[in-house]
């Protein structure tokens, strides 16, 4: 039996704006880069030494436990990253590894054991990567079954199904593939500025096409809110924009009213707004890790190196759930499933999905 219920209760508003440290506009961050912390000769070599440690251990990448990939001299620099993330502006930036120093086994032996000591790995899709790749495969831009990360298309603002989502860069694209942050207190208190009504719109769930993961019990479609208030904390949620457009295909589904469509709309403009979003070219080697609840992220549409494979557009993705991380609306469950605070949570979890697994390569033409 499917669950269509959708709960009555009273919606509880942000009693005004939101402000506090997570409320950066793009200019605060240009003019102090306290966020973007640097990879030492130190580091690397004990990030090196810890991979030795993991192979002396006989241990396959996915067996790697935080204790086995000791990075004691780290641990200052690890932390002020977590802080960064949990308090300070919603986001981690690490700059500096030498990814073309290393063989593909190396390299993603070194990014899931950093990524350990920021929390823990969750499925990222329907085929049970723990970690994962974007890149662009071919993927038919129009496949409403799949997601839109393995096609070279513009993403626009919106969040993951994890508490943190880290990316590694490899390559970069010939022309375009920027990425943009925006803080979702900025842009829920410009809303509440200039239109509180289309911001308590988005207070109101809107319904998102699940892209075929469809965990039990549900329906191929969620209805979700992108502003939600809990414990005195702002909870945000941005959908793709496609994907809250494919859900009209389900004639079943509840409809995304007007006054949503326009609230949408000014939401996704504010996003885009320079003010707000703080574009950060990505280079070889740069590590980011975004809090889902607090901050959206964004990539532009790009070309690759024509004739060039090797030198395609690609980032390393891995989801994190942060033992220690916010407390969660019950809106979130209907992506989620499980939301609560010091479990392993978020993540895709659906009857049909693959054993867990660590992907080397990217795959074709399965990738998800």
């Amino acid at each position: 039996m499917l669950d269509v219920v959708e709960k009555t209760k009273k919606t509880e508003y942000a009693p005004g704006p939101v402000g506090g440290p997570f409320a950066w506009k793009s200019a605060d961050l240009q003019k102090d880069e306290r966020w973007i912390h640097r990879l030492s000769d130190e580091d690397i070599a004990e990030l090196e030494a810890a991979v030795a440690v993991s192979r002396a251990r006989g241990l396959d990448i996915i067996d790697i436990a935080k204790d086995d990939f000791p990075l004691s001299g780290l641990t200052e620099k690890i932390q002020l990253m977590r802080q960064d993330i949990l308090a300070n502006f919603g986001f981690a930036y690490l700059r500096g590894l030498p990814v073309r120093k290393y063989d593909r086994e190396t390299l993603t032996r070194i990014y899931w054991g950093l990524s350990l000591h920021v929390g823990d790995p969750v499925a990222q899709n329907r085929n049970g990567h723990l970690l994962g790749h974007v890149i662009d495969i071919g993927t038919p831009v129009d496949d409403v079954n799949k997601r839109l990360t393995q096609t070279s298309t513009e993403l626009q603002f919106h969040s993951d199904a994890c508490d943190v989502v880290g990316l590694v860069c490899i390559n970069t694209a010939m022309e375009g593939g920027q990425s943009a942050l925006v803080s979702a207190a900025s842009v829920h208190d410009e809303m509440l500025r200039r239109r509180p009504e289309l911001c308590h719109a988005l207070y109101d769930p809107l319904t998102v096409d699940r892209r075929g993961e469809i965990p039990a019990g549900k329906h191929p479609w969620m209805r979700i809110p992108v502003f939600s208030w809990h414990k005195n904390s702002l909870v945000g949620y941005a959908p793709l924009k496609n994907y809250v457009e494919s859900a009209t295909r389900f004639e079943d589904a509840p409809k995304t009213t007007e006054e949503q469509w326009e609230a949408f709309r000014l939401f996704l403009d504010l996003c885009n707004d320079p003010e707000f979003s703080l574009h950060i070219p990505f280079e070889p080697g740069d590590f980011q890790f975004v809090h889902n609840h607090v901050v959206f992220h964004s990539r532009t549409s790009f070309k690759d190196w024509p004739d060039s494979p090797e030198r395609k557009r690609h980032l390393m993705r891995i989801w994190l759930s942060l033992p220690d991380g916010m407390e969660l609306s019950e809106a979130i469950a209907e992506r989620w499933i499980n939301i609560e605070r010091g479990t392993k949570r978020g993540g895709v979890n659906i009857p049909n999905r693959k054993n867990l697994t660590i992907a080397l390569e990217p795959e074709t033409p399965a990738f998800d």
